[in-house]
């Protein structure tokens, strides 16, 4: 009942709060994401992707932007990962490029950090704020799409990070390859006999 209580109250506050959101477009700054086991991690929603106010617009699919698997909500970050020195909102403020903030805040939510990362206004059509309070880690449960997570969970995108040497050479490569070992290899056996 009382977590009931606080999803009517967050909902009412978000949608008064937003009300004049305008949706953000352009690559997202450096500040509003997080790098972890290989992946950029944005917190992109203070909904499930499937509450209708979410959007993965052509846009940020083209910066490589998508939702996660559940392999890798396996491994998300935890909510306090997001903050850091750096971070697209300053602690207890308002990022002043895209008005994204940090609602719902508890004893987690510190100055220790500085700032925090918040990408909301680059994927919802309707919010600037992520709810502190959820998210792993967070008292009001996990990440959207993890085992336990809630119809209020928060959305994470995610993509593969720059440099993150995951790249796999093709097939046809390590073929070409072989065949230049096994042609020096030959070489060095005839210079051998003569």
């Amino acid at each position: 009942m009382r977590r009931a209580s606080f999803l009517t109250f967050a909902a009412a506050v978000g949608l008064v709060a937003s009300a004049s959101a305008q949706f953000s477009t352009g690559a997202l700054p450096s500040g509003a994401y997080i790098t972890q086991s290989g992946l950029d991690w944005a917190w992109a929603n203070p909904l499930p992707a499937s509450s209708g106010v979410f959007y993965l617009s052509p846009e940020q699919s083209g910066f490589g932007w998508r939702l996660p698997t559940l392999t890798e909500l396996g491994f998300a970050p935890l909510a306090t990962d997001f903050l850091f020195v750096g971070g697209n909102v300053p602690f207890d403020a308002t990022d002043p490029g895209s008005g994204a903030f940090f609602a719902f805040t508890n004893s987690a939510y510190t100055a220790a950090g500085s700032a925090g990362a918040c990408a909301t206004p680059w994927f919802s059509v309707l919010f600037y704020h992520c709810d502190w309070g959820e998210g792993n880690g967070q008292p009001y449960g996990p990440w959207s799409g993890t085992p336990g997570s809630s119809g209020s969970a928060e959305q994470l995108v995610v993509r593969t990070a720059a440099g993150s040497g995951d790249v796999v050479p093709e097939p046809a490569t390590m073929t070409l390859l072989a065949t230049g070992m096994f042609g020096l290899a030959g070489a060095a056996r005839r210079r051998r006999r003569a």
